[in-house]
């Protein structure tokens, strides 16, 4: 996590960060107290001394003790000083020089970081990091301890200056600096912005990045983003093959570990990651992940190890393009087997990268895979299933219109209301049928979403179905409102007709 720290130097200082809260509590508390009320002449009614020891104090030590690296920061510092200001409302010149003295307080209390960060963009680049992995305002307060005010004053910052640049295409430092909608942010803050957003056209897979930093701070981990980046792809490929002690094997760099079959970029990815660690040290690491819900461990005797959603969700990116041009070459080709060998590459991999792969798929735009989705029900996972029921009202065709035919009878509610979806999207006249006989569905969501497909549909004799509905005191408010809907658009369309 930090330069030159070990795995053994950040859990040790993990133990401080934890520990020193709880063995020093009331020592911060009290010297806390005593800077507020004798030397910043704090308040002094019952009432107000309550809500200080109750509530500004404990939220300043949460907040200290999360930045414990930045207190030698200077923008830590101007953070403090708007969190007194806008959450505790201290007056600004007031909050500036009280926010340094809880500093000082804290360093005497609390000692010295060994992973100080001083550099005035470490706190920033938290800030920014949490925003672009799709955070929100009060998870960022919670990982942070900064206040609202500053962390939405900051993310509008940002979209400002998104707006500037794509206004003036690739501007300068200078032009940046000058212009009047970014005349609040200082020149420090737009020159950490600028860069920040320069990022993802100098790094590869930037956001990827992001994410594995965020994984390895949460969970205070000694690894390098592209390392952990690595070792779930190398998971990936032999996921409910290995367990958790074939697996270190593999990290290390043992070739007693290599499996059957197993090809060049497996082994290039995988093999030797973690070579110079000590396998107890690779297996600690592997049970954190674990217990941080990034491997899933199988229940039954040969407890292999997988990936879960999240961290699968990370690698997606990577490893999808591959996927999606080996399905893609294997249907175009003339072989035998290309629908059992296409479909073995979306049920043997990890249902949330199957997932992708399909989006990948749609995005290609190419109808021969729903072939291959034709073979694939039943097969996966219930989230893969749906997501083909999606991919097939995006791609259409005749083979979508057979599976789609299908799936509007399945004993599966969301597959029934997926399919509507899908069929609303293709919007084919063949689907009126099934339609008009899913109206009668009992789920309320399947009947909405029928009626609301047979909008998509402009059959003017959907009509009466919809007065049918309309007419039926007892039917849910969501189906009501879908079939007035959709009796509007049916009256345009005939009156389009009839004045055609």
């Amino acid at each position: 996590m930090y330069p030159g720290v070990t795995m053994q130097d950040v859990k040790d200082m993990d133990i401080k960060i934890q520990a020193r809260p709880a063995n020093r509590a009331e020592d911060l508390a009290r010297r806390l107290e005593k800077l507020f009320t004798e030397e910043w002449g704090g308040p002094k009614s019952a009432l107000a001394v309550a809500y200080l020891r109750d509530t500004v104090i404990p939220d300043l030590i949460f907040c200290l003790n999360k930045n414990w690296p930045f207190l030698d920061n200077p923008t830590f510092r101007d953070i403090l000083a708007a969190k007194l200001n806008t959450q505790f409302a201290y007056p600004p010149s007031f909050a500036e020089g009280l926010a340094g003295d809880i500093l000082a307080c804290a360093k005497e209390v609390l000692g010295a970081c060994p992973a100080a960060q001083n550099h005035p963009w470490q706190p920033w680049e938290i800030i920014m990091r949490l925003f672009t992995i799709g955070c929100r305002l009060p998870e960022i307060m919670q990982k942070t301890g900064y206040p609202e005010v500053y962390l939405d004053l900051f993310r509008k910052q940002y979209l400002k200056l998104e707006e500037v640049v794509l206004s003036l295409g690739s501007p300068t430092e200078e032009q940046l600096f000058s212009h009047r909608e970014l005349a609040g942010a200082g020149i420090h803050l737009i020159r950490f912005m600028a860069d920040f957003r320069n990022r993802f056209k100098v790094f590869k897979n930037y956001l990827e990045r992001l994410q594995a930093e965020q994984m390895i701070m949460d969970m205070d981990l000694a690894l390098e983003p592209d390392c952990l980046i690595k070792l779930f792809e190398g998971l990936f490929e032999v996921e409910k093959q290995v367990n958790l002690h074939r697996f270190a094997d593999i990290l290390k760099g043992s070739k007693t570990a290599w499996l059957a079959g197993e090809n060049y970029y497996t082994r290039t990815v995988a093999y030797g990651l973690l070579a110079g660690w000590p396998k107890k040290q690779i297996i600690a690491l592997l049970e954190c992940l674990l217990a941080g819900n990034l491997l899933v461990q199988d229940a039954g005797h040969d407890s292999v190890l997988s990936l879960s959603e999240q961290a699968a969700r990370l690698i997606a990116p990577l490893v999808v393009p591959a996927l999606a041009d080996e399905v893609l070459s294997v249907m175009r080709s003339k072989a035998r087997d290309k629908i059992s060998r296409s479909t073995a590459v979306l049920t043997g991999k990890n249902p949330e990268i199957a997932v992708h792969l399909i989006r990948e798929l749609v995005r290609r735009g190419d109808p021969a895979v729903v072939l291959c989705f034709k073979a694939l029900p039943r097969r996966v996972a219930k989230k893969v299933f749906l997501q083909i029921v999606w991919a097939c009202g995006r791609l259409g065709g005749k083979d979508a219109v057979n599976l789609l035919s299908k799936t509007i009878l399945d004993r599966d509610s969301m597959v029934r209301v997926c399919t509507c979806q899908a069929m609303a999207q293709m919007a084919d006249p063949s689907f009126y049928f099934s339609l008009i006989n899913a109206l009668d569905d009992p789920v309320a969501m399947v009947r909405e979403q029928a009626a609301l497909a047979l909008g998509r549909l402009k059959m003017p004799s959907a009509l009466k179905h919809m007065e049918r509905i309309l007419s039926n005191p007892s039917e849910e408010p969501q189906v009501l409102r879908a079939a007035r809907e959709t009796k509007a658009l049916l009256l345009k369309e005939k009156e389009f007709k009839e004045n055609d």
